[in-house]
């Protein structure tokens, strides 16, 4: 299945994980700057109503599925692409590409927090990374600017993002000509989101699918 779901006017690919790795793979053999994003529940429910994020995300080269339920939100049903969200397949094949070709890889977080949560995810789905260096962007950290030239400076192949957002998109689709690099891979939450369903148990989880399935059909009532 390839053809592209449709969830609060925002348009996400229904690529396997393989065609979707096959794709990163031509983005990081090209000579110009592609863009990946994976979204979740969270990225959907609070950028639902922000015209300027729907805008972003739609010049984003490749959009992901990062949960089961956006996927049934548009009534798919593909076992293989289901079973490729639930594993967060594309995302470890993604990493694991890095690991074998020795690519250099940029973190930018918000804070140190975020950062170090993101160093542990990354240890947890494959060991061995080269990470070129990383950045904190918010007012108390580094700038735009700041973050643009240390990435430059460490000859990064790909950026690996876990900014909020519209923070996230904003920031790439604003510098995206001026970075010398590969791929943009902007994971959001979904990272740190993994580790909280475990730690934490499933009540705010369950109240965010209940709140995802009502928006999704006030949608679908009003189309």
């Amino acid at each position: 299945m390839e053809e592209k779901m449709n969830i609060f006017d925002v348009e996400i690919d229904g690529f396997t994980a393989k065609t979707a790795m096959q794709k990163a793979v031509e983005y990081m053999q090209s000579e110009y700057v592609s863009t990946i994003e994976i979204v979740t529940l969270d990225m959907l429910m609070q950028g639902k109503d922000d015209p300027v994020w729907k805008e972003n995300t739609k010049e984003i080269d490749m959009v992901l599925s990062g949960e089961r339920e956006i996927l049934e939100a548009a009534n798919i049903t593909d076992k293989i692409l289901l079973k490729n969200v639930d594993n967060q397949v594309f995302l470890k094949m993604f990493l694991r590409y890095l690991q074998r070709n020795r690519k250099r890889v940029f973190l930018i977080a918000q804070s140190e927090k975020e950062l170090v949560s993101l160093e542990e995810a990354m240890v947890k789905y494959h060991r061995g990374i080269a990470v070129a260096g990383h950045g904190i962007l918010s007012s108390e950290g580094k700038s735009e600017e700041d973050i643009i030239n240390d990435v430059n400076g460490a000859e990064t192949d790909c950026i690996i993002s876990v900014l909020p957002s519209p923070e996230q998109e904003e920031f790439i689709i604003r510098n995206k000509s001026l970075l010398n690099i590969r791929v943009w891979l902007g994971c959001g939450n979904m990272l740190a989101e993994n580790y909280r369903r475990k730690s934490t148990g499933g009540v705010r989880r369950f109240l965010m699918k209940r709140a995802f399935r009502y928006n999704v059909e006030q949608q679908k009532k009003n189309l």
